[in-house]
């Protein structure tokens, strides 16, 4: 897959990076899964018909995230979500702010008095948290429905400093090493939405264990019916 990446510090312990290929190609076809699941509900907040699948799936380290975001991401708007269960961790959501405003002008239809940076208003804020609720249940079905994983995930609420959350978040819960960071693309409105999941240690792995023993008995299953 060339839009998949793998990026870790330089003093990161080899020898804890849990990362089989196999399973990420699974990770990455559960994740588009997820963006089609959410197209219906997307063109009804939008009122036009669009598609949007995912850009890009990396797997980085939190100081590269952050320089990245400082580098690319100045100006966005942020929410964070919670997700407990057999696994645990943060989901960080958040859109440039011209992305935003697209956004929010299909959503509401009218054009904001006022574009990026200036302030959003409350029902600005409500409509992208709705939206950032539907993608993110959509890929939470989709994981699950793959999985049968038992997890569930708060509502989104915004946050106002994207780099001290993940910052404080990396210090309260024993983080994996990688942090998962899903670009959508909507293509017709050239707009992307940032989805980065903050997981706690060993969650990554038990999800790949999870997909490794499906895709050991999607094998065995092939190889009875060709024996």
């Amino acid at each position: 897959m060339t839009n998949l990446a793998i990026e870790h510090s330089h003093n990161s312990n080899n020898e804890a990076i849990f990362l089989p290929f196999s399973q990420i190609e699974q990770l990455y076809n559960i994740a588009q899964n997820g963006a089609a699941k959410s197209i219906s509900s997307m063109q009804q907040f939008l009122g036009i018909n669009v598609d949007i699948h995912l850009n890009c799936l990396s797997f980085l380290s939190l100081p590269i995230l952050i320089d990245r975001i400082n580098l690319y991401y100045r100006n966005h708007l942020g929410f964070h979500l919670r997700f407990s269960g057999e696994i645990t961790g943060e989901i960080y959501t958040f859109f440039g702010e011209k992305d935003a405003t697209i956004l929010i002008e299909k959503m509401l239809g009218h054009h904001r008095r006022f574009k990026y940076p200036r302030r959003f208003n409350r029902l600005e804020i409500s409509v992208l948290a709705e939206l950032v609720n539907v993608l993110s249940n959509s890929f939470w079905r989709a994981l699950t429905d793959k999985t049968a994983i038992n997890w569930t995930i708060s509502p989104p609420t915004q946050i106002t400093n994207l780099e001290r959350s993940l910052f404080y978040s990396a210090k309260i819960y024993p983080v994996d090493q990688f942090l998962v960071h899903f670009e959508y693309l909507i293509p017709d409105l050239d707009v992307r939405i940032q989805f980065i999941v903050l997981p706690t240690q060993k969650t990554l792995k038990k999800i790949f264990t999870k997909l490794a023993v499906l895709e050991r008995t999607k094998n065995l299953a092939v190889d009875n019916f060709v024996s």
